[in-house]
């Protein structure tokens, strides 16, 4: 609980809160800090990062562009991509792959030697349970023979973090630096997040540079509009998958389809409020009124975070 007068404090682990920290060109001694942490690249390599256009071309006529959330390039040329994924959604595994990919193939302009390319890496923050089944919090993928073990190149790297899978106490070295980066990243209460602002110049800078952005209108309104956007997007999701379900109630239970339908709208409903969707948006996306909504609220739980 905040004190009176006392600003709540912007999410640091929301996207778009993420990039206005860690993709300023004016806090390039927090993403420094960050990224030394996380890879095994000498930290000379960043003495003269550069933060680069996070949007990736399209390489052909309709193909792809995708937009990143901090991409950087260190001083020998390697590229580096850091991302925040909050929810899980379609296609994230392949999406991540192809952010790599797309990296790797931006270093070898028309005419141009293999031999100017250097590592692509994607560093991908996960806040749900990106693997399940596995309780380590960092895996590091690269191209191998799973057979042998044998590695082909390190060109191409992905690197998950994983936020709820983070180890208690007990680490050292640069994991240690990497785990306060992570639960500075993940924490909302201000106790712990005053705690670990003390543990480095540069993570007392990064919260220092949370405050004036939670204390800042235009930047809490950017921040207020990303979360409207992506809960749109997920009540549209749901609503996609409601749809389907509606149908299926109908023809499988030999129902008339409105009751179907009615069945697959509070299916629906309880999946957006157990994700901590608005009533509001429910009611838009469902079509059920409020009092529906509030009725079937009360027997949802919501997940945990």
């Amino acid at each position: 609980m905040e004190s009176e007068g006392r600003t709540k404090l912007l999410p640091l682990k929301s996207d778009v809160v993420f990039k206005m920290v860690f993709g300023d060109r004016r806090h390039g001694k927090v993403l420094r800090a960050f990224l030394i942490s996380a890879l095994d690249i000498p930290g000379d390599e960043y003495s003269a990062i550069s933060l680069i256009d996070t949007h990736l071309e399209r390489d052909l006529p309709g193909g792809k562009l995708g937009i990143l959330d901090v991409r950087v390039e260190t001083k020998s040329g390697h590229l580096i991509d850091v991302e925040i994924q909050l929810h899980d959604a379609p296609f994230v595994k392949e999406r991540v792959a192809f952010y790599t990919c797309k990296n790797l193939i931006a270093q070898v302009p028309s005419g141009k030697g293999y031999d100017k390319i250097r590592r692509a890496i994607t560093i991908a923050i996960f806040g749900y349970d990106f693997l399940p089944g596995e309780s380590v919090y960092q895996h590091v993928f690269r191209l191998y023979d799973p057979a042998s073990g044998t590695l082909l190149t390190d060109a191409m790297e992905i690197r998950t973090l994983e936020l709820g899978k983070l180890p208690g106490a007990g680490e050292s070295g640069r994991e240690e630096a990497l785990l306060g980066w992570l639960r500075l990243i993940r924490s909302e209460e201000s106790e712990e997040i005053e705690m670990l602002a003390a543990r480095s110049p540069e993570m007392g800078e990064a919260v220092t540079i949370l405050k004036e952005l939670s204390a800042d209108e235009r930047a809490r309104l950017i921040f207020e509009a990303r979360e409207k956007a992506r809960m749109d997007e997920l009540a549209r999701m749901y609503g996609a998958r409601a749809e389907g379900l509606a149908e299926g109630l109908a023809e499988g239970m030999g129902k008339g389809i409105n009751k179907g339908k009615a069945e697959g709208k509070a299916e629906m409903a309880k999946i957006l409020l157990s994700k901590g969707i608005s009533h509001d948006i429910i009611a838009e996306s469902s079509g059920l009124s409020l009092n529906e909504i509030e009725a079937l609220a009360s027997h949802t739980p919501p997940v945990g975070k």
